[in-house]
């Protein structure tokens, strides 16, 4: 069950020599964060979730321009710095991406000063940057590029034969190879089967970070305050989607059944991300100590614990299992 809009303060104006500084700083932090990821692609990955960070708080203490402005900031710099060490397309890709993934989240966080439903409003982050990612990627032949399943296919034909070498040094038995390359060989078709599904609950996962994140860090902002992870829900509506996609990907003849499974995929890291936050609310209740809160979330990544946290979320809508523990 969705929570109630809480109203908030009309914005007051704030001096734009700060607001400016804040900008600035805000830009040059996201800046960094992605050279990371560019620089070092595995170890810096770690820093996408946490992109549009400074852009959702600054959103939240000077209002949706400053937020915006300081992502376009951020994809500007990229842009120079693109030109400046590779080609054109390369630069704008990478700028249009930044745009996008630093852009809005603090464009729907903007929406909470003015008295948004924080629910609704990742829900809408959620829609808006999934059809924008996909369809950027899915343009990229039209731009001379690899399709996407090109790309994936290509990834794991490269990886492949670097970890069975890898583990036949190290003493694997055969059978366990054979195993390993058939388990790799799936995971590349089904990767490439479904990329816009994974893209989507990638998304899904890395723009809550993004956007609770930066809520916290903006507090006690009135608007930050209302957006907390342990208050989201999804409107009963978004099941009967669920359950469609559910039906389709199993029952529904190609490609309809491609269709359906790319869309549950981003629908169920959706539901694990509502069932983790019942158990955030009642998690920050029942254990004062942040070590065991944290040791809970953990815990709840793990399979099949993770399904059972998925299926939490998913039927909140009936059970509405925060406002029965209050009773409780």
């Amino acid at each position: 069950m969705a929570s109630d809009p809480v109203p908030m303060e009309t914005e007051i104006s704030e001096p734009p020599v700060r607001s400016l500084r804040e900008i600035v700083v805000a830009g040059f932090v996201t800046t960094l964060l992605f050279a990371a990821f560019l620089a070092f692609p595995i170890v810096g990955a770690l820093a996408l979730p946490f992109l549009a960070v400074p852009a959702v708080r600054l959103a939240h203490r000077r209002g949706g321009g400053a937020g915006v402005s300081a992502a376009l900031l951020a994809a500007s710099l990229l842009l120079g710095l693109g030109f400046a060490t590779g080609g054109a397309g390369a630069a704008i890709g990478v700028a249009l991406f930044a745009a996008i993934v630093t852009g809005l989240p603090p464009l729907f966080a903007a929406g909470l000063r003015r008295g948004s439903n924080p629910s609704l409003a990742y829900l809408g982050l959620c829609a808006a940057g999934f059809t924008l990612i996909t369809a950027g990627l899915a343009l990229r032949p039209a731009a001379g590029g690899r399709s996407m399943r090109q790309e994936v296919a290509a990834a794991f034909d490269e990886m492949t034969p670097a970890a069975v070498q890898s583990y036949t040094r190290g003493g694997m038995e055969p059978e366990a190879i054979a195993k390993l390359k058939a388990t790799l060989s799936a995971a590349r078709d089904f990767a490439s089967q479904f990329w816009i599904g994974l893209v989507g609950a990638s998304w899904v996962l890395t723009s809550a970070i993004a956007f609770y994140t930066g809520a916290r860090l903006a507090r006690p902002e009135p608007s930050a305050e209302a957006a907390r992870f342990e208050t989201l829900s999804v409107p009963a509506a978004v099941v009967a989607l669920f359950v469609a996609a559910g039906a389709g990907a199993v029952f529904a003849p190609p490609p309809a059944r491609e269709i359906a499974g790319n869309a549950l995929i981003p629908l169920a890291a959706l539901y694990f991300l509502a069932g983790l936050s019942i158990i955030c609310h009642f998690a920050r209740k029942w254990f004062r100590a942040r070590i065991l809160r944290v040791g809970l979330y953990g815990l709840a990544l793990y399979f099949p614990i993770n399904v059972g946290v998925g299926l939490l979320g998913l039927f909140d809508w009936y059970a509405d299992f925060r406002r029965r523990g209050e009773k409780a």
